[in-house]
Order: C-alpha cells, then structure tokens, then sequence
C-alpha cells in the first residue's frame, strides 16, 4: 500500500470505511456485503488486473449498469492508478464508438447487456462481467484470487482516476479527465453541501443510499464516494426501473437517491399503480439533470419526498445545490425556489457575464453563467479548440444563461445557444415554455424567435394541444399575464403570436 498525498485518492475513502464502519452493508437485489468484505475483494482485483498487465495510466472501459462489479472497479483501478471509464451506454452506436477510440480503452469489463461493445476491443483484452461469462476473462475469478495485501503501487492525487464524455447534444461528445483529487474534492463538495447546510435533501451518516443516476453519469454524482465516506449503507438496484426501485425502498427502508426528474415521475406513478405511495413518505431525492417542472415539484411535496435540485456537469461536476436562505409566504413559493434556485457549493465561485463583452453584469441581471471552483478539468482531451472556446482567464464558460438573486442563489434560465435576444436584452424560452406547458391541455410548447425589423428577435409560441382540448390564444395570454401581474417575468417577455400546430418535431432527447 503506498500513497502520495493519503486522503486525496479514491481508493482511500472504501478503505477507511473498512476499518471505520467494517460492518455497514453494500446490497444489490441479491447480494449483502460488508464494507470489509468488499475492501477484501476490492485488493483481489486490484490484484488480479495487475497479473492481466493493467497498470497506472491503463484505461479501462466498464459497460454495465449499478452494479456491485461497476462499484468494485471504480475502487480496484484507483487502487493501481488504472483509468476508468463508464462507458455511457446511452449514446448513439457511432458515439460510444468514438468515446471509447477517444479515451485508448485497452481494456473492456461488460455485462452481457452490452457483449455488443466487445468487437470494440482487442479479444485478448476482453473481461465478461457475468451473468454468463463469454470472454477469455472472467470477473468471478478475478475476485477471487484470495490476495489480501493492497498493491505496492504509488498513487498520487495527480494522478489521474477516470474520463467522462459529455452528452454530445451539440456535436460530438467531449472528453475530460479528473484526477484522484480533483474528483474526490468535487464529490464532497456535494457531501459538504447536503450535511452542513439547510437544504431538504440533507445527507447524513445513518442515511441509506440508493442512487438512481447511472455511474457513466458523472460516477453517479459521486454517490460511490458519500456512501462508504459517510459510513453509510449503499444499494445499488442494477438497471433502473421504477418497479425494482419501490422495492428495494420499501424492503431497504432507503432515505436517500439521486434521480433526474424522469425518474421522479416513473417511481410516483410506479408507487400510484401499486397502491404505495406510502412508501415514498420520508425520503429524500437530489435531483438534478434538467428542470424540476413546478406539477412535480408539488407531487413530491404532497407526498411527502424533501428534494434539493443539483447544477453541474460532467465538464464541471456538481458546482450548486439548493439552500433554503430565508422564510417563505407559501409553500408554492418555497417549493418554486427549491426547484429553481442553487447555491454555489464549498470552492466553486460564479459571475454572470456579458458574453459579448466578457464583463460581469449587474447584480440581478441576466448573462451567462461563468464559474471556476478546485476540481474543474480546465481542458477538454484532445480538444484544444473546444478548451480555448470554453475556458477564458481561469474560468469555466457553461453556455448556459441565467441570474444571481440577491441572496446569492443561482437560477439557470435557459442554454445560450436557445434565448432570444430582443432590443439587446435576453428572453429566456425555457421560462415562457414552462408556464404554457402547465396550462391544461397544452401538450408540447416551442418558443423560438422570430425576426423583427425594430427589436432584432421577438418571441412566437408554436403550441400542440392535447387532444379533445380546445385552448385559445386568450387563454393562453391570461396565463402569461398573471405571471408578469406577479412579478415573475416582465411584459415586453410576451410572445407577439401564438400558434396552433399538430405535431411539434422532437429529436431523441426531446
């Protein structure tokens, strides 16, 4: 066992969970392991993927979903200095192709799930991670090598522990690289956040996790960190679905998840069509991902589930959570602020700029949403002329726009590339979107901008309604006026039209 710089490599984190908590428990579906049982395994395959010719620097890909092995891996590769990555397997063919060319996987770890991904690699360098084994390496044996002795291998926090790709919704997908320290710092960044302040979602030791992100989504957040971090009892459910997710809440009694709010919806309505709501009573969900709509931000209220929203990225990890600052007049207010808002977590710092100037804006004023904080990559791999277009001067551009609130709270308006810039002012569609989506009977809404002699842009809503549903304009304008009567969006944000179609067009992401 050697470490440069102990405390700022993962693998630290499962081994003092062996000695601090050797008794707290790792379950899946149909496994019940102690922290010190996994520790044990863990240092077997460390072990094992030494004797295959892995070592530091290696890369290896793991195709797979939660699952005890992904879990192992992540911990056996830091432990030897290989680089890991979870192959995100909701991309595109010709995508997760190009990741995986991208990042030099040497090495594949599938579950037969994904044996399709094998042609991908050398044959020789192929590991089947079950339940039937068809590769030249099986994961059952390399776990059971019975070596007890971590290996002498020199792991530093600079070194690096994994590279992620971001979504590819604009182009290609982009790799970054975080090191042992820089993730460690980023995932208890989050712990730091959910245990210290006062957010719903607060996360504790005595929690009992379940994370619903998928590892290829940012290491699942980094829940594989704050678990055995906390001492904390961790599930993993395998693939998600909504069904095997109420059940392990119910038979595990978890407290705890991380979920985007797709997610959200499926277990609610899973738990209605099974007459369980109950069950859901008491937990608490970090979601994140995309916006919280305000209907399931009240659902998850009435039910009873505390939620804290999350802001990242796999280009900047989690960088803000929400944090309830100050009183309320309604619990509609409270629960919009929740789902709205985030404040930066410990390190990460945020400026709102012109992106046209590089200049800060006003205080309460919308640009884009600048940040640096300790663990940011500060590059994309292989990609110097997405790294100068996106880090200016030590900052990280995020391309999206949004506001700072007077309490310093951060609300993401929209994607850069989406508002409308009307008169030199910005119109977020994403909010006007929102508020025309929750009239009954609207079934999808694009608010795209039209081009104007005097203002340059103006907003149009093209509107598909639900069938049997016979919504007019006005209607609609009296539901965007009370908003601007409120305070909520100005009146000049007003579509100048609004138009009726049959079919809105949707790309695979929405």
């Amino acid at each position: 066992m050697s470490d440069s710089g102990i405390g700022f490599t993962v693998h630290y984190v499962i081994r003092r969970a062996s000695l601090l908590c050797p008794d707290t428990e790792v379950v899946t579906e149909n496994t019940r392991l102690k922290y010190s049982d996994v520790y044990g395994r863990i240092i077997s395959l460390a072990n094992s993927l030494l004797s295959l010719g892995i070592h530091k620097g290696t890369v290896i890909g793991v195709a797979d979903w939660n699952t005890l092995p992904m879990f192992e891996l992540h911990y056996a590769a830091a432990m030897i200095g290989a680089v890991i990555y979870p192959v995100n397997i909701r991309l595109p063919p010709d995508q997760i192709a190009y990741t995986m060319k991208v990042a030099e996987i040497e090495w594949l770890f599938y579950s037969n799930d994904f044996r399709a991904l094998a042609t991908l690699v050398n044959k020789d360098k192929l590991v089947s991670l079950g339940p039937t084994c068809d590769a030249k390496y099986c994961y059952d044996d390399l776990i059971n090598n019975k070596e007890v002795k971590e290996p002498e291998i020199e792991v530093s926090g600079n070194d690096y522990f994994s590279i992620l790709f971001t979504s590819g919704t604009t182009g290609l997908p982009k790799a970054v690289k975080y090191t042992h320290e820089k993730f460690v710092h980023g995932a208890l960044a989050i712990a730091y956040q959910l245990g210290f302040y006062n957010t719903p979602a607060n996360l504790h030791q005595g929690d009992i996790i379940m994370p619903f992100i998928p590892f290829y989504h940012i290491h699942s957040w980094g829940s594989f960190i704050h678990a055995p971090y906390l001492c904390s009892k961790y599930v993993l459910m395998g693939r998600f679905t909504p069904d095997k997710a109420l059940m392990l809440i119910e038979r595990e009694k978890i407290t705890w998840i991380n979920a985007v709010p797709t997610m959200m919806y499926m277990l609610i309505d899973a738990a209605e069509k099974m007459n369980k709501l109950h069950v859901l009573r008491g937990l608490k969900a970090l979601v994140g991902g995309m916006p919280i709509a305000s209907g399931l931000a009240k659902r998850m209220h009435e039910l009873g589930i505390a939620f804290s929203s999350i802001y990242g990225g796999t280009d900047m990890l989690a960088t803000s959570i929400s944090i309830v600052s100050k009183d309320f007049s309604s619990v509609d207010e409270f629960l919009d602020y929740i789902r709205l808002t985030t404040h930066p977590v410990p390190f990460v710092e945020i400026r709102i700029v012109n992106p046209a100037t590089g200049k800060d804006v006003d205080r309460g004023q919308i640009g884009e949403v600048w940040l640096r904080a300790p663990w940011l990559p500060y590059e994309y791999h292989k990609d110097p002329e997405k790294t100068r277009e996106s880090y200016v001067g030590g900052w990280f551009r995020t391309g999206d726009v949004g506001i700072v609130l007077s309490d310093g709270g951060l609300r993401v308006l929209d994607r850069l590339k989406d508002v409308i810039k009307s008169g030199g002012e910005w119109i977020p569609t994403s909010i006007l979107e929102a508020i025309i989506s929750n009239i009954p009977g609207v079934d999808l809404v694009a608010v795209i901008g039209k081009p104007h002699e005097k203002w340059g842009e103006r907003p149009v809503a093209v509107v598909k309604l639900r069938e049997g549903y016979n919504i007019t304009k006005v209607q609609i304008y009296e539901a965007l006026n009370k908003e601007v009567n409120s305070g909520r969006i100005p009146k000049w944000w007003l579509p100048d039209d609004i138009i009726f179609v049959k079919e809105i067009p949707l790309t695979s992401t929405g």
